[in-house]
């Protein structure tokens, strides 16, 4: 059972040991590269895939992805109502104070980082696997899971990963599956297959995609079966696996940017999952100094201090922090503002006890790396 901490009472003074880690964590700043951002949410990362894997290999009989624990709202944190734009079309809206909502928000938002302001998520719509056709889709991915895990001793390196479309081509995918007799996108420099982008470059996904007449960017959230990959050289003409050993394609082994599932086994290997409706705009000013002034601090960055929380708090407080942490992203409010929110979420009694537990673990990491280059 976990242990509950009271908030503190204002009149409270902190102990300086407090202050001064709240202090660091106010001053500290997230790396912005893809492989950093990367890196700090690996585990957290890992759990929020676990929770969506989940929500994907639910019966579609039962309406596919009834989200548990959602505030207490039925059906997942669905919202009902008449037809609009996707809803109606295999398709339907995700609450915004759902855990769900907050949970793709936070992950999306992580992966492009200092662009959030620039790219605000305004509309989820979650995909239904209900209609006899779409089931389908649904039952040969899940054997294609099952068949590539068997083939590399039970690891189908299935990841997540973004397709741009516009919002009538999205409602097509979602209906009839992916069209393959269509030429490749991006000139096909990578062979004939669908290009489908990792998470951790999500805007190139989003800036690819085209801009609706309200405004509004759409990208799919797919489930990709990836198996063994292949380093896919520019000008490819591949079509298939070069040998019986792969099972798809990608751009570069170390910092990919595509993947690319060959065509005979698209619809057997992506399965939507998620729309994400993108706001993007870039007339704000500061974005330069955004990216390039970026202090480092000697205890831990937000990201950090969240993925160490998300250790020892329960999903729904969990939701709380990366709900105001979107909004800090957001420019909603100051860091100042954040870490006062995460306090009275959290307690400072835990707070200090997870910034000490990080140190301790940089410190031991940091000890045994000097060790090894003595050696």
């Amino acid at each position: 059972m976990r242990r509950t901490v009271s908030r503190k009472q204002e009149a409270v003074p902190l102990p300086p040991t407090i202050i001064a880690a709240l202090a660091s964590v106010l001053c500290s700043r997230p790396k912005t590269t893809a492989k950093a951002r990367a890196c700090v949410t690996h585990t957290e990362r890992g759990r929020e895939m676990g929770v969506i894997r989940r929500i994907s290999s639910l019966d579609p009989k039962q309406g596919l992805g009834m989200a548990a624990s959602n505030n207490g709202e039925g059906g997942g944190g669905l919202v009902s109502g008449p037809p609009q734009g996707f809803e109606g079309n295999g398709m339907v809206r995700v609450s915004k104070d759902s855990e769900e909502f907050i949970l793709l928000r936070h992950r999306f938002y992580s992966s492009i980082g200092s662009l959030v302001p620039h790219c605000s998520l305004v509309d989820l719509h979650r995909v239904l696997y209900s209609t006899p056709s779409r089931r389908t889709r649904w039952e040969a991915f899940h054997r294609s899971l099952e068949a590539v895990a068997q083939k590399h001793g039970g690891n189908a390196n299935d990841k997540f990963a973004f397709a741009e479309a516009s919002k009538d081509g999205i409602i097509q995918i979602v209906n009839d599956g992916f069209d393959v007799s269509r030429p490749p996108e991006d000139g096909g420099y990578f062979g004939l297959g669908l290009y489908v982008t990792p998470e951790p470059v999500a805007i190139n996904s989003v800036m690819s995609s085209v801009v609706g007449r309200d405004g509004l960017r759409h990208v799919l959230l797919c489930r990709v079966i990836l198996g063994r990959t292949e380093e896919v050289v520019r000008g490819s003409e591949q079509s298939q696996p070069s040998s019986v050993d792969f099972d798809s394609g990608i751009d570069d082994m170390k910092f990919p940017t595509r993947y690319v599932v060959w065509h005979p086994e698209v619809n057997n290997r992506v399965l939507p999952l998620y729309v994400l409706s993108i706001k993007v705009d870039f007339r704000s000013r500061g974005l330069h100094r955004e990216l390039s002034s970026r202090p480092t601090s000697p205890w831990i960055s937000i990201r950090n201090l969240i993925c160490v929380l998300s250790k020892c708090l329960p999903r729904s407080t969990m939701c709380q922090i990366k709900k105001a942490h979107c909004e800090f992203m957001e420019r909603k409010f100051s860091r100042q503002q954040l870490v006062s929110r995460i306090r009275q979420v959290v307690g400072d009694k835990i707070l200090l006890a997870a910034i000490r537990s990080f140190q301790a673990k940089r410190a031991a990491a940091a000890s045994l790396s000097s060790s090894r280059r003595r050696d």
